[in-house]
């Protein structure tokens, strides 16, 4: 055998704007739609936004990444998330139950139970860490 076996990326430390296959992992969770209005996502009009704003020490953690369209990314800039959902709900394009859930889904998002999706970790060497150094 050729050492110890490369130990699976640590999801909590990561920065998954670092690589491709970690931001598509985020694009996968939310199932080709915008995290905040719903809407159905095309590769061309799809983003990653940071629910607390890097200018607010916002990480790169899947914690705090949703895919989203730009219309949303543009309208929430700078703001909490919460603030867009509210003005989503005024404007019709989120109902009363949209609302409540994707409130839900930023607080499951805040306490780290909407983990990324990921085609395959084991083979995926942008994946796995060596740590056999």
């Amino acid at each position: 055998g050729g050492g110890p076996e490369p130990e699976v990326l640590d999801i909590e430390a990561a920065d998954f704007m670092e690589y491709k296959d970690l931001r598509e992992s985020i694009f996968k969770r939310e199932g080709g739609r915008c995290f905040y209005c719903r809407r159905q996502l095309r590769n061309r009009t799809r983003v990653l936004d940071h629910v607390v704003p890097k200018a607010r020490r916002g990480r790169n953690s899947y914690r705090n990444l949703v895919s989203c369209c730009v219309e949303c990314n543009a309208a929430k800039g700078e703001n909490p998330a919460g603030d867009l959902l509210r003005k989503l709900f005024r404007q019709g394009l989120l109902n009363a139950r949209e609302m409540q859930e994707r409130r839900t889904a930023l607080e499951s998002l805040r306490k780290g139970m909407r983990k990324p999706v990921f085609e395959v970790v084991a083979d995926n060497n942008k994946l796995v860490e060596d740590k056999s150094e």
